[in-house]
C-alpha cells in the first residue's frame, strides 16, 4: 500500500521562536555528542545496553528490512551498540519475547515512520498524533463491514493471529510475496491506524492483536494525554536519541507533518544551536551542553565541549574499536542528516542494476571514533563474511580504513557465528 500523505516534506519548516540566541557549536562537537548518543561501546569492554531491548528502548526507533544479505536490520542496528560476546540469535527473542503478552508486559510494537519500525512499548502513546493522521486520511478507505469482521477474527486468538489465519478465516485470496490479498491491506491500514497492533511474533511471522488486549492500560491511557503534550514528548524523546536535530531532522524520523514537528520542538525546552556550515538552526537538551559556553565570548571560544562523560573526543579511534555501520541504523537512515553530520553521501545500491553501482550491493559504513572513514561491499556466505571490496573516504588512506573495515567485520562476524574473509578486489586496493 503506498501512503499517499507520505510527507514530511523535507522543506524545512519555520524554525519555533526562541527567547535567546542560537549557542554557536561546532561540526566536531556535534559529530561527538550524536555518536555518543548511540553508546556503541568497545567491542570487548562492557556495553551501555544488556541486550537487544535495551537498545530499543535507548535509540528509540529501529527500522526493520526483509534483506539478509549479512543479517536483518534489526540485527545489525542491535548488534552494533552491544559487546563482540552478544549474539546474533538473541536479538529477536529480546526484541519479541516467546509468551508476551499473554505472560507479560510486550517489549516492542511494530508500526510504521515511513517505513516499518519496532518501538519500545512505552512509547505508544507518543505515535497517537500519526495514527490520527493516518485515520484521518484513510477514514472513508475501509469497508467498516471488513473491519469488524477481521476485528473479529484477531479478537478469537488469543494471543493474535498470522495474516494467512486471519484470511483463511475470512476466504480471502492468501497473500504471497508483494501480492497483498485485499484483507491484508486493510489488517495493514489498521495497524498505522491503531485498530490492532504488532507486539509479538511467532518466528518471524508478525501477529496482529487488538490494543485493548496486548498493550497496558497505562501506556492505552496514555495516548489520550494532550495533543500539544505529546508533541512536546516526542520531541524531547528525539532530541535524546539524535542528541543534535533540526526541526526537518525530527520530522523525518517519525514522519510528522512539518507544523507538528516545529509546535513539538516549540514546546519541549530544548536549546537552540547554531551548528557550523549549517543552514537551519538544530535543537538539543539543555543538560547536553557541558559545561555552557560563555555567549560573550567570541564564536571560537563559545563552542560548548562534548561532555567527558558520555562522548569521545572528535576524531579516529583505534582500528580494533572500529565497528561497521547498516544501511538502516539511526547513523544512517536519514541520508541528508548522515551528509551534514558525518560528511558522509551514502546511497543504497541493492536495487540498482549492478553495472550502475558505484560500491556494491551491500554496503556498510566503517565508523571509527566520530566519523565514517569508509564503506566496505560484504556478504554473509554460508559461515563466512566475505568482504568484497573496501573504500576508503577523502582524508584516509586504504591501509588504514582497510585495517579498520576488517575489525569492524572481525566483530560483526564473532556476534553472527561467522568466519571473515578478505577477498582478493579489497585485499588489492
Amino acid at each position: 500500500m503506498t501512503e499517499s500523505e507520505a510527507g514530511p516534506a523535507r522543506s524545512t519548516p519555520a524554525p519555533p521562536a526562541t527567547t535567546t540566541p542560537a549557542l554557536p557549536v561546532s561540526t566536531d562537537w556535534v559529530r561527538a555528542v550524536v555518536t555518543g548518543a548511540q553508546h556503541i561501546p568497545a567491542p570487548a569492554g562492557p556495553g551501555f545496553y544488556a541486550s537487544a531491548a535495551g537498545v530499543l528502548r535507548g535509540i528509540g526507533l529501529i527500522q526493520l528490512d526483509p534483506l539478509t544479505r549479512v543479517s536483518t536490520a534489526q540485527r545489525l542496528t542491535t548488534l552494533t551498540r552491544l559487546p563482540r560476546s552478544a549474539r546474533a540469535e538473541d536479538i529477536d527473542s529480546s526484541l519479541w519475547p516467546a509468551g508476551a503478552p499473554l505472560h507479560g508486559t510486550p517489549v516492542s510494537f511494530e508500526a510504521f515512520t515511513k517505513v516499518a519500525c519496532v518501538f519500545p512499548i512505552e512509547d505508544w502513546p507518543l505515535l497517537q498524533l500519526r495514527r490520527e493522521r493516518v485515520r484521518e486520511t484513510y477514514a472513508l478507505s475501509l469497508d467498516p463491514k471488513m473491519r469488524a469482521q477481521i476485528r473479529e477474527v484477531v479478537a478469537a486468538a488469543e494471543s493474535g493471529a498470522q495474516i494467512g489465519a486471519i484470511e483463511a478465516a475470512m476466504g480471502a485470496t492468501r497473500t504471497t510475496g508483494w501480492n497483498w490479498s485485499e484483507i491484508k491491506h486493510a489488517a495493514e491500514l489498521m495497524v498505522r491506524t491503531g485498530e490492532l497492533v504488532i507486539t509479538a511474533r511467532n518466528g518471524i511471522i508478525r501477529l496482529f492483536d487488538l490494543p485493548e488486549r496486548a498493550l497496558p492500560a497505562p501506556i492505552l491511557e496514555a495516548a489520550h494525554l494532550p495533543r500539544d503534550q505529546l508533541r512536546a514528548d516526542l520531541a524531547r524523546r528525539a532530541a535524546g536519541t539524535l542528541a543534535v536535530m533540526t526541526a526537518a531532522d525530527f520530522a523525518h524520523h517519525y514522519h510528522l507533518s512539518t507544523a507538528d514537528a516545529a509546535r513539538g520542538i516549540a514546546l519541549a525546552g530544548l536549546t537552540a544551536l547554531q551548528v557550523q556550515g549549517w543552514k537551519d538552526l538544530a535543537y538539543c537538551h539543555p543538560q547536553l551542553l557541558d559545561p555552557v559556553p560563555d555567549r560573550a565570548a567570541p564564536e571560537a571560544d563559545a563552542t560548548p565541549q562534548p561532555s567527558p562523560h558520555t562522548t569521545s573526543p572528535p576524531g579516529t579511534a583505534p582500528a580494533a574499536q572500529s565497528r561497521l555501520i547498516g544501511p538502516f541504523d539511526p547513523l544512517l537512515r536519514d541520508r541528508g542528516r548522515a551528509r551534514r553530520i558525518f560528511d558522509f553521501d551514502y546511497s543504497f545500491e541493492a536495487y540498482v542494476p549492478k553495472d550502475k553501482r558505484l560500491y556494491g550491493h551491500y554496503v556498510m559504513a566503517v565508523l571509527s571514533g566520530t566519523e565514517m572513514v569508509g564503506r566496505v561491499d560484504l556478504q554473509r556466505v554460508g559461515g563466512v563474511l566475505q568482504l568484497n571490496r573496501i573504500f576508503p573516504e577523502r582524508g584516509h588512506s586504504t591501509r588504514a580504513v582497510t585495517a579498520r573495515a576488517r575489525a569492524g567485520a572481525g566483530t560483526l562476524g564473532a556476534q553472527l557465528g561467522t568466519e571473515v574473509e578478505l577477498r582478493d578486489a579489497a585485499r588489492d586496493r
